[in-house]
């Protein structure tokens, strides 16, 4: 993740601008989906999800979060609550062209 993050910032895009009190929110909403939907053996995504040192990193970790939500229930209950993760992202996402246009999973 520090590689992709260092070539971007050689590009001119820093991708941790997001103010400190977003990424905790979306790091605890992110940390309570895990904890609500999944079981226990998901302790590393929980690690990664507690370290992440950006709102990058945290975007990134959507995909693993929504493959434990689906893995442990459905698809139709991961995509639900991704929808309300990702939606917390808005205007902090990495690669979005203007900071209403989100991308879903």
């Amino acid at each position: 993740m520090r590689l992709r993050n260092s070539f971007l910032a050689m590009l001119g895009r820093n991708l941790s601008q997001a103010p400190q009190a977003v990424v905790e929110r979306v790091r605890v909403a992110m940390a309570e989906a895990l904890a609500e939907h999944c079981s226990t053996d998901h302790e590393e995504l929980d690690r990664r999800i507690h370290y992440a040192i950006d709102i990058a990193e945290l975007w990134y970790l959507r995909a693993d979060l929504m493959t434990a939500i689906a893995t442990s229930h459905h698809e139709t209950r991961a995509r639900s609550c991704m929808a309300r993760i990702t939606a917390l992202f808005e205007g902090y996402q990495p690669g979005a062209a203007t900071p209403s246009r989100l991308t879903p999973l």
